[in-house]
C-alpha cells in the first residue's frame, strides 16, 4: 500500500512539473453558454462541447483566416476539433445554473496550447499561405575551369558548343525538381524559356532587382541561386573537383531560406566522364538537403514573412525572460517565429518573422499586456520596432 501511495505521489509531482513547465505555452479563454437539455448532466456536457467548438473555431480562424477555414470546414471539424483535448489540456466549469425558463447556464474557463494547435494544422497542410503549388525558379551558373567554359540558362548565347554543361544543368534541375516535388513545391523547367527574358535581364551576375523581375515574370516567389564549378584537383592531375553552392531565396525581400555547400573529388579518369559519374552519385542527396531545409522553413511559417527586430525597453527579471518570449508569441498571432537576440539589464531584443509590415505590426503591438505590464510602441522603421514599458 505504501508503495502504491509513493508511486501515486510521484506521478502527481511529475504531472505538476510538466504542467508548470508548459504553462507558459498556454493562453486563457472563457466561454459562457446556455443549454436546453433536460438534465443537468446533459446540459453540462452540451455547454462543454459548445465551448470547445467555439474557442477552436475562433483560434483556427485567427491562424489560417476566415476563407481558408470555410473552405476546409469539414476537414477541420472532423480531424481537428474532434480531438480538441490535444490542444485544450485544461477546462474548468463554473456552477451550473438553471433559469426560470428551464434552460441551464454555465461558464467554462479553458487553457489552450496554440503551439499544439498549430502542429495539428500543419499536419493537414492548413497553415500554408495559399492553396497553389509554390513555384521555384533555379538560377544556377555552371563554370568549367578545365576547358574555360561557362553556362547560364538565362543567357541564350551561352548554349553554343557547351553540351556538357547543359547536360549538367539538366541533371541538377531534375534532381532538385524531384526533391522539391516530394514536399509539393514545383521547380520550373528552364529549357526553352530563356528567350522570354528581356535582354536587359540576361546578365552574367544577377542583382536582386533582376531576380525580383524574374520572380514576378514567372510567378515564382522562391529562387535557387548558386554556382557549380568544375576544376582540376590540387592533389592529382587526373582527378577533378566539383564545388556546389546553392542558396534558396525568398525573392520579395532577398531573404535566404536555405543553403547547401558541397565539395567532391572525382575518381581518376577523363574530365567529363569522371565529373558526370560523381555528379550522378551525389546530386540527389544535395538536392534533397536543400529541399528539406526549404520545407522546414515553410513548416515554421518563415516563408512569406519579413524579419523585424523587436526591442522591449524596461526591466524584465532574468528568470521571467523565457516565459515572456513564449507568452509574447502565443498572444500575438502574427508572430510566425521568434528568436532572442540581445539581453541587457533594462531591455530585451528579439528577431521575429511576421507577415505584417513594420507599421501594421507596431500598431498591433501597441497596448500589449503581458503579466500585468503594458507596453506601448514608441518608434519603428522598416527593420525595427521599439516598445516601452508603460509606467
Amino acid at each position: 500500500m505504501k508503495k502504491v501511495l509513493v508511486l501515486f505521489a510521484g506521478l502527481m509531482m511529475s504531472a505538476q512539473m510538466v504542467f508548470a513547465q508548459s504553462s507558459a505555452d498556454l493562453i486563457e479563454k472563457s466561454y459562457s453558454g446556455t443549454s436546453n437539455e433536460k438534465t443537468p448532466q446533459a446540459a453540462r456536457r452540451d455547454i462543454q462541447e459548445q465551448a470547445s467548438k467555439k474557442i477552436s473555431e475562433e483560434l483556427i480562424k485567427e491562424l489560417i483566416g476566415e476563407e481558408r477555414y470555410t473552405k476546409n470546414k469539414t476537414l477541420i471539424q472532423n480531424k481537428i476539433e474532434k480531438i480538441s483535448n490535444r490542444y485544450i489540456p485544461f477546462a474548468k466549469p463554473s456552477e451550473l445554473v438553471q433559469d426560470p425558463t428551464g434552460s441551464y447556464k454555465m461558464t467554462m474557463a479553458l487553457k489552450v496550447s496554440v503551439k499544439d494547435l498549430k502542429t495539428l494544422l500543419q499536419e493537414y497542410s492548413l497553415l500554408a499561405e495559399n492553396d497553389t503549388v509554390p513555384l521555384v525558379l533555379p538560377l544556377i551558373s555552371f563554370t568549367d575551369k578545365v576547358d574555360l567554359k561557362a553556362f547560364r540558362w538565362w543567357k541564350p548565347e551561352e548554349g553554343n558548343s557547351k553540351s556538357f554543361l547543359i547536360s549538367q544543368n539538366r541533371q541538377f534541375e531534375n534532381a532538385l525538381r524531384s526533391a522539391f516535388q516530394k514536399n509539393n513545391f514545383y521547380l520550373i523547367k528552364t529549357p526553352g524559356i530563356a528567350l522570354q527574358i528581356p535582354r536587359t535581364y540576361q546578365n552574367e551576375r544577377l542583382s536582386l532587382d533582376d531576380m525580383q523581375f524574374m520572380s514576378q515574370y514567372f510567378g515564382a516567389p522562391l529562387m535557387i541561386e548558386g554556382q557549380v564549378q568544375y576544376s582540376k584537383s590540387p592533389d592529382s592531375s587526373n582527378r577533378y573537383r566539383i564545388e556546389v553552392k546553392l542558396l534558396a531565396l525568398q525573392v520579395s525581400n532577398g531573404r535566404p531560406i536555405a543553403d547547401v555547400s558541397r565539395k567532391f573529388e572525382t575518381e581518376m579518369g577523363v574530365f567529363e566522364s569522371a565529373v558526370d559519374k560523381k555528379v550522378r552519385e551525389t546530386v540527389d542527396a544535395t538536392a534533397q538537403d536543400l529541399a528539406s531545409q526549404v520545407y522546414e522553413a515553410w513548416q515554421r511559417g518563415a516563408l512569406g514573412t519579413t524579419i523585424l527586430r523587436l526591442t522591449f525597453r524596461g526591466k524584465i527579471p532574468f528568470n521571467q525572460q523565457e516565459a515572456f518570449k513564449d507568452k509574447l508569441k502565443n498572444q500575438v498571432r502574427e508572430i510566425r517565429n521568434i528568436r532572442e537576440r540581445l539581453v541587457t539589464s533594462d531591455s530585451l531584443a528579439f528577431e521575429v518573422d511576421t507577415n505584417l509590415s513594420s507599421k501594421d505590426f507596431a500598431a498591433k503591438l501597441n497596448g500589449l499586456e503581458i503579466d500585468g505590464k503594458r507596453w506601448n510602441s514608441v518608434g519603428f522603421n522598416d527593420a525595427e520596432i521599439n516598445m516601452q514599458m508603460q509606467r
